[in-house]
């Protein structure tokens, strides 16, 4: 019997090689003048800033350059951008770059639609949180394989005064266009590729096990996972492989439509404290944590499990747990991220913060785990994950 599921997805996709010159054409059928949001670096020097500039200037658009945006954006940053979209009169927002230049241009447009500061619109369990009530139609050009951003409805944001980094969702969040063009991420180098392309091998794992997955997602994510666990290592072997990119970057729209609505897990939810208050990658954080959080999880969905042993190419007389974390550890070895949390520079001097953060902002992550964590749960797999 299929499960009872609700699922919405008004993105307009635009996927595929030399897609991206598309962008200004499509950006004028939103508006009449952007705030582009970008990186302080990359996107101006791999040439890809103006090269949408140009298309912009050909289509009689005006636009405001924002390229304040480092990884792990604060809402100070999105105060200050949204204030610049109101004041320059802005009607549509562009994200171009990775996961954290997207979440930065989705927060901006929700911001610079109401005029409040975005964290009144993340803070759900504050007194004064006012949930999202629109957005500036956003464009996202994505150019790296890793985050989703580009197609779900969620976007990630860090209290630059308290180190909190909380998820939030909205419909307003999904983009209006999306515009994946494998061309422009055959330069990202093998570092940047093996901590994307893990992140959206966890989106998709998570999904897949989660108690909110249906089954719309479930298809969705058993194609992801299958996607990155054959190709991430081929785009790390040779940066050039286009075929493997263009796979990648599929993958991550599907984890993207599915995180919008089977939601990750414990894995995330444990992660974002540390990201937020150590500054980590949080692929490399999820990838320090992972091997205990599947040792953890599995008894609650084992069969579901059991397909990553099937990808990983585990007969089934040899598909358990013991075969499945050894398999998992020798992928992280084979991408580059068998990290521990202590070579991170993570420590648990402060560890009560740490779980007391989980437990506020990421409790639907502990909520949809397979298995449910308690505190002493929570501070055991950090411990030994270190």
């Amino acid at each position: 019997m299929i499960e009872d599921f609700d699922f919405f997805l008004p993105i307009k996709i635009i996927f595929g090689a030399g897609k991206f010159n598309q962008a200004g054409k499509e950006a004028a059928i939103l508006g009449k003048k952007a705030l582009v949001v970008t990186g302080r670096r990359s996107a101006e020097e791999s040439g890809l800033l103006p090269r949408l500039t140009a298309q912009l200037d050909r289509q009689g658009m005006e636009w405001f350059l924002f390229n304040k945006v480092d990884p792990n954006p604060t809402d100070l940053i999105i105060d200050q951008g949204a204030a610049i979209a109101r004041r320059e009169n802005c009607d549509l927002v562009i994200g171009l770059g990775g996961g954290s230049s997207l979440d930065a241009a989705k927060s901006i447009a929700v911001a610079a639609k109401s005029g409040l500061p975005i964290w009144r619109h993340i803070a759900s369990w504050e007194n004064d949180y006012i949930a999202p009530e629109g957005a500036l139609p956003i464009m996202a050009i994505e150019t790296l394989a890793g985050t989703s951003s580009e197609s779900d409805n969620l976007a990630v944001i860090t209290r630059a005064k308290t180190n909190e980094k909380p998820g939030y969702a909205s419909s307003f969040l999904f983009p209006k266009t999306a515009i994946i063009d494998p061309e422009v991420m055959v330069t990202v180098p093998p570092k940047i590729t093996a901590i994307t392309g893990f992140d959206i091998f966890c989106h998709s794992l998570e999904g897949y096990v989660s108690k909110a997955s249906h089954p719309i997602a479930a298809i969705l994510n058993e194609k992801a996972i299958e996607i990155v666990v054959n190709n991430l290592p081929k785009a790390l072997n040779d940066g050039s492989d286009f075929e493997a990119r263009a796979q990648l970057a599929f993958a991550n729209i599907l984890a993207g439509f599915s995180l919008s609505h089977s939601k990750a897990t414990l894995l995330h939810a444990i992660e974002h404290p540390l990201s937020g208050h150590f500054n980590i990658p949080h692929a490399q954080g999820l990838a320090a944590l992972f091997p205990k959080w599947l040792e953890f999880s599995w008894e609650g969905n084992p069969e579901k499990f059991k397909y990553l042993g099937k990808v990983f190419g585990l007969a089934d007389s040899d598909n358990n747990k013991a075969n499945l974390l050894k398999k998992s550890r020798e992928f992280l070895k084979k991408i580059g991220l068998d990290v521990s949390l202590s070579e991170l520079g993570v420590d648990l001097n402060n560890a009560r913060r740490l779980i007391d953060d989980t437990f506020l902002y990421m409790a639907g992550g502990i909520k949809n785990n397979p298995v449910t964590a308690g505190k002493e749960e929570i501070f055991q797999l950090l411990k030994e994950s270190l």
